[in-house]
């Protein structure tokens, strides 16, 4: 069955950069017909059989459409609004991510890592460099500034305090809505993924840990990434003639909460969380994601049909793009929250060459190794390249009326090397459905909603 589709790519972010040449290539690989007509209005046909057209415009809208393994939109807010004259400081965190020996077996992946997509950032334990927490310090200090708070304070800075985190919220909804509107282009449902993480944000690579600093200083930090360089937000940015120099600082941010598990019987009682769903100890949720470019990435999930007696591609997903982190800073050793939103677009996975593909290499698989059901080198020459398997190995969801809190260990293997992690997230029962411009403000408030339960949650240590 033929099929045959105008799109409107007028506004598509990078339509520049597309040419007859890159057009051809697509054709050739697909065997699909491309057609790209200019005007006042830019137009792209395609078409070909279902297989050749859904492929064409994958390759298309992964080409035209900006996707990023850093948030486009971030924020760092500190939980209180502190006075200019109070002093905040770096405190050492001394806990460690678990490392697991693996076999060091073949890996079969050639090339530079990309960034993980997860928002633990160090999984890999091979960075030993010292990492610090923000702790309010109960020092204050005569502080004489000139100007006046809401000049320094503009809104919203990337870094800044609770007191902002409305400002901060419009932007991620104006975010929402220019991210929906993008997507009507090759008329697929774009898939959001929200999700609080309760951990500890940490910070590195930066001159004089040992400094004490105040509120203006904290609203002129700069963020650098893993590589070094500066990270671009275009939703939050300072003068370069701002009065208060700048403070480059490297960060991430460590998933779980040892003393939210000491207590939570505490937030069952008070918060009325009673065990819904525990995993079956024999099989569980895998995740393998993988580079078919070098910039960009795509994800599969694989879960378990006892009925079938094989493991079945759940979520087909492209299009992959960190859109938002919105870290809400405590202050003390208390939790840190990180709210994260992800999107991406779903694939049709029955008769494709990545069901194929899984099919069969589990025909090939009799039982678990190391724990594993898949390793990376198991997909060697085929096109999940460079796999990184992520397996749900424990995982226990308890809900309250409205939200549901989910503690889960993941086992990760990349190249022969072994890592564990452990999460706590939070999520609001609104996320479960699929959203539109027709609910994007319900939408909003479910994440408002979230962030201050969050919050409450989080008072408990207080």
């Amino acid at each position: 069955m033929s099929s045959i589709e105008n799109f409107d790519i007028t506004r598509c972010q990078r339509l520049s950069q597309l040419n007859e040449k890159i057009i051809k290539q697509y054709e050739t690989q697909t065997g699909a017909r491309i057609i790209l007509n200019t005007g006042q209005i830019t137009t792209l046909t395609i078409s070909g059989n279902s297989s050749q057209f859904i492929n064409a415009k994958v390759l298309i809208r992964d080409f035209l459409e900006k996707t990023s393994f850093l948030p486009t939109l971030s924020y760092f807010v500190l939980a209180e609004h502190v006075s200019n004259n109070r002093k905040l400081k770096f405190e050492k965190f001394n806990e460690k991510t678990v490392e697991i020996n693996g076999d060091g077996g073949d890996d079969g992946n050639d090339g530079n890592d990309g960034d993980d997509d997860d928002d633990d950032d160090s999984l890999d334990g091979s960075d030993i460099k010292s990492r610090y927490f923000i702790k309010f310090d109960e020092t204050v200090v005569n502080y004489d500034d000139n100007k006046p708070d809401e000049y320094i304070n503009p809104t919203p800075y990337q870094f800044n305090t609770i007191n902002k985190i409305g400002d901060c919220l419009e932007r991620l909804f104006l975010k929402i809505k220019t991210t929906i509107n993008r997507s009507l282009t090759f008329h697929d449902q774009i898939i959001f993924k929200p999700k609080i993480f309760f951990g500890k944000l940490l910070f590195f690579d930066f001159i004089n840990p040992e400094d004490p600093f105040v509120l203006q200083e904290w609203y002129r930090f700069n963020v650098l990434s893993k590589r070094g360089r500066s990270e671009s937000v275009a939703d939050c940015s300072c003068d370069d003639g701002d009065l208060y120099g700048c403070r480059t600082v490297n960060n991430e941010f460590q998933q779980g909460s040892p003393l939210i598990e000491e207590n939570f019987r505490i937030f069952q009682q008070k918060f009325g969380f009673k065990l819904d769903d525990e995993q079956s100890k024999n099989k569980g949720k895998v995740n393998i994601t993988y580079v078919p470019s070098p910039t960009k990435k795509r994800k599969i999930t694989l879960r378990w049909s006892e009925q079938e007696n094989k493991w079945k591609v759940a979520i087909n997903a492209h299009g992959l793009n960190r859109l938002a982190n919105i870290d809400i800073i405590s202050g003390s050793k208390a939790p840190d929250i990180r709210f994260s939103l992800k999107t991406f677009y779903g694939l049709p996975s029955e008769g494709s060459e990545i069901e194929k593909t899984v099919n069969v290499v589990q025909s090939q698989i009799s039982a678990e190794r190391d724990g594993m059901w898949f390793k990376s080198k198991d997909f060697k020459g085929t096109e999940i390249k460079r796999a990184v398997i992520r397996q749900v190995i424990r995982k226990k969801c308890y809900k309250s009326e409205k939200f549901s809190i989910t503690f889960s260990t993941v086992k990760q293997e990349e190249k022969g090397k072994f890592f564990i992690q452990d999460s706590i997230t939070l999520g609001h029962k609104f996320w479960d459905q699929k959203i539109s411009l027709d609910n994007v403000e319900e939408f909003m408030t479910s994440i408002f909603e979230s962030l201050f339960y969050a919050r409450e949650m989080m008072n408990v240590f207080v």
